[in-house]
């Protein structure tokens, strides 16, 4: 209800600006267009049209994830009636250890029983399974898919409860575009996005910071000298190459910088994360009617969190946790190739790898004037898995 009456009594001032170039043809009249059918690459690994995929997919255009009223990427997917998050609150102001993704109310937990797509790149935290949606870059989406339940099983079981990809727009150099936001609550926002041609290929380069105030979590008639907002600032950072090795086979480079930093509602509590990420993907046709895709990626995270124990009277606290450094790193690989067949079936074969490495350092059992106990829990796990789909047309 708190986020409700934000939302209402925010006064936003955005301000948008978008450069590019068109061609004007010159001769007789125009051919008219061609309305071609919605695809979905999420479902099934490649590109399938919607009408003909049997399962239940959300697909939602760049216009929708750019809202106005949706401050972050996981409010735009609240119109999906099959999305919503572990806790009522978006990301905007819940803890990040809650912010697991639910598809129909399935495995509703702060680590996702869903999978979380960028390009193809998991967002699931490597240790928790959480989802930062800060880290999205929000200019650059094009489309986001929804595959609800276990329709979409070719991802593994990180996908129990279903699938969210995000995908980028296709680069166009000589376009770029920038959005400031200024509101209540000390709302500031500035995002930009640029593609130029860079040598044989494409570059993209972009970046946001963010910084609200926040809302307090507690009405005001039951608030104590100790209760603070639930502020946030965050900045990202994130470019990518991409060009053809040769006709139809193009290569993409890229990587992102993040850091955000959090109020939980009182003066010892907060949170802190990083990341540092890396990818490549090589895709495109090699025979006739013949696809692959290959991808890799390495990531690197650290996170922190502090917890306390609040007096019944809300005018002081004591620590109860501090989870002074939790590091996770993840590297990962996937293969995919497709083939059409005469008939219009179409065959896909695949496989993923990831391995995870993550540790929790905390200091517990707070007594006097400080914490008695110090833990070091984690491991490294290690995943793979081969899928293999057929669809054609029955009847």
């Amino acid at each position: 209800m708190a986020g409700f009456w934000y939302r209402k009594g925010m006064v936003a001032v955005v301000v948008g600006l978008g450069m590019g170039a068109a061609g004007f043809a010159s001769g007789g009249p125009a051919e008219p267009a061609v309305a071609l059918p919605p695809m979905v690459v999420t479902a099934s690994r490649a590109p399938v049209a919607l009408e003909r995929l049997p399962l239940a997919v959300d697909r939602l255009e760049g216009a929708a994830l750019e809202a106005p009223t949706a401050l972050t990427v996981d409010d735009a997917l609240r119109v999906s009636p099959a999305f919503s998050l572990f806790r009522r609150t978006g990301s905007l102001t819940a803890h990040p250890t809650a912010q697991g993704v639910s598809l129909r109310g399935i495995g509703p937990s702060g680590a996702s029983r869903s999978l979380v797509l960028l390009d193809g790149l998991p967002l699931n935290d490597p240790f928790g399974g959480w989802v930062a949606w800060s880290k999205v870059p929000r200019l650059s989406l094009g489309t986001a898919e929804i595959v609800r339940g276990g329709g979409s099983a070719v991802w593994g079981s990180a996908a129990i409860g279903g699938t969210v990809q995000l995908l980028s727009r296709p680069m166009s150099p000589g376009t770029g575009r920038v959005l400031g936001e200024a509101g209540s609550a000390g709302l500031a926002r500035v995002e930009m996005l640029g593609d130029v041609s860079a040598g044989q290929g494409r570059l993209r380069a972009g970046g946001r910071w963010f910084r609200t105030d926040g809302w307090h979590a507690i009405r005001e008639d039951q608030r104590g000298g100790i209760d603070r907002r639930l502020d946030s600032r965050h900045w990202l950072a994130h470019a990518a190459w991409e060009g053809e090795l040769r006709e139809g086979m193009v290569l993409r480079i890229g990587g992102r910088a993040f850091d955000e930093r959090r109020g939980n509602g009182t003066p010892y509590t907060g949170n802190t994360s990083e990341e540092a990420a890396a990818h490549f993907a090589l895709a495109g046709e090699v025979a006739p009617d013949v696809t692959v895709q290959i991808l890799g990626y390495g990531q690197r995270q650290r996170f922190a969190s502090r917890f306390s124990s609040v007096a019944a009277d809300r005018e002081s606290e004591r620590p109860a946790l501090d989870q002074h450094d939790v590091p996770a790193d993840a590297w990962g690989a996937s293969a995919v190739a497709s083939w059409r067949h005469p008939d219009g079936a179409l065959t896909t074969l695949g496989g993923d790898w990831r391995a995870v490495s993550g540790e929790t350092r905390e200091d517990y059992f707070y007594s006097g004037s400080g914490f008695l106990r110090r833990r070091h829990a984690g491991g490294d796990q290690w995943t793979g898995g081969l899928f293999a789909a057929h669809q054609r047309d029955i009847g």
